[in-house]
């Protein structure tokens, strides 16, 4: 199965650390460039690509934000041409008792593990439309069919991601 994804160009958002950095050594050992928008240093992850004779671009991103995705996109553009993979895997899980959730928290969770598959869909999307080729996982969680405390706001945003993929 090695080299299979030759030629191909995977995006990953989370990718320094965790199911992201995972997602990146094993795309990358099957032939893939990888490009990754993580708001924190993906110092290791970037070595054991390029370890591996692969090309990795690394460009702090706040997925959140749409100006940090537009600029993430154009240098995904600028450095590989187009991307072919989009996997939005950054998320955060905080743990906190539905009283102790406030608004500006909601927003923030939803923000980061919803808004930002919207907003990099939205940037590379139509470059897999023009090439007629394009695959997007979007992560998402069991603890969405969980009965699990504290996590009210992770397990809606679980559900936004459903729903979002399906449609």
């Amino acid at each position: 199965m090695a080299g299979r994804l030759q030629g191909k160009i995977a995006v990953i958002t989370g990718g320094a650390a965790g199911i992201g950095r995972a997602f990146a050594e094993r795309l990358a050992a099957e032939g893939a460039d990888i490009a990754i928008a993580d708001i924190s240093a993906a110092t290791e992850t970037e070595a054991a690509i390029t370890a591996i004779g692969r090309r990795a671009l690394v460009v702090k991103t706040d997925v959140s934000n749409p100006d940090d995705v537009a600029a993430f996109a154009a240098a995904v553009a600028e450095n590989f041409g187009h991307a072919d993979i989009l996997i939005n895997n950054a998320g955060i899980y905080p743990l906190k008792a539905f009283d102790d959730i406030s608004y500006e928290d909601w927003k923030r969770i939803f923000a980061i593990n919803v808004d930002s598959q919207f907003l990099t869909a939205k940037a590379f999307v139509p470059g897999m439309k023009a090439k007629n080729w394009g695959r997007i996982i979007n992560m998402t969680s069991a603890v969405f069919w969980l009965n699990i405390p504290n996590f009210v706001h992770y397990v809606s945003t679980k559900a936004a991601n459903i729903g979002f993929t399906r449609a």
